[in-house]
């Protein structure tokens, strides 16, 4: 009889062993999922770059200047920065007559730098000025400080230009 009861015994054991294993199991699988729901899958964020025409809007961005006459102008350009770090940023302004692949192996014609935290947007007018006739385009490329060295983040804006001699 005794070893029925030892058996009766063991079986209870057996059973409330793998209640407890499978417990702690579910447990740890629930904190794992958790981790992946909140942490692991949440978006690094984005840079964000536009330009915006002497109005303020994205619709009247100049086409056509002419030497001597209108071919200064100012380009609002405006950076976002959506991730959830401080990046430091360098907008590089080239003007070059062929456009293929990015970024741009060229002269700088301006550079700008500066620092946005989380949130926070940079705007500033940018002044051009060609004094060639010529079909050109202007373009803006965003870089971001990784370490000691800024890189490119494939963000950048183009504006098409022809400049025109006028007629006196």
């Amino acid at each position: 009889m005794e070893d029925n009861n030892s058996q009766t015994v063991m079986l209870k054991l057996e059973k409330g062993y793998v209640v407890a294993v499978a417990s702690a199991l579910i447990v740890v699988c629930c904190i794992v999922a958790a981790y992946f729901i909140v942490y692991a899958y949440q978006s690094p964020g984005y840079h964000e770059m536009y330009l915006l025409d002497a109005q303020n809007q994205a619709v009247n961005y100049p086409k056509v200047l002419v030497i001597n006459q209108n071919n200064t102008f100012n380009t609002p350009v405006t950076i976002v920065n959506n991730t959830p770090i401080l990046h430091d940023y360098q907008v590089q302004t080239k003007i070059v007559q062929d456009t293929i692949h990015f970024p741009i192996n060229a002269t700088t014609y301006k550079t700008y730098e500066f620092a946005l935290d989380t949130g926070q947007s940079w705007s500033s007018q940018v002044p051009i000025s060609i004094n060639e006739e010529g079909s050109y385009s202007i373009v803006f490329e965003l870089y971001a400080k990784n370490g000691e060295n800024y890189v490119f983040t494939n963000n950048f804006c183009v504006l098409h230009i022809e400049v025109v001699t006028g007629t006196t």
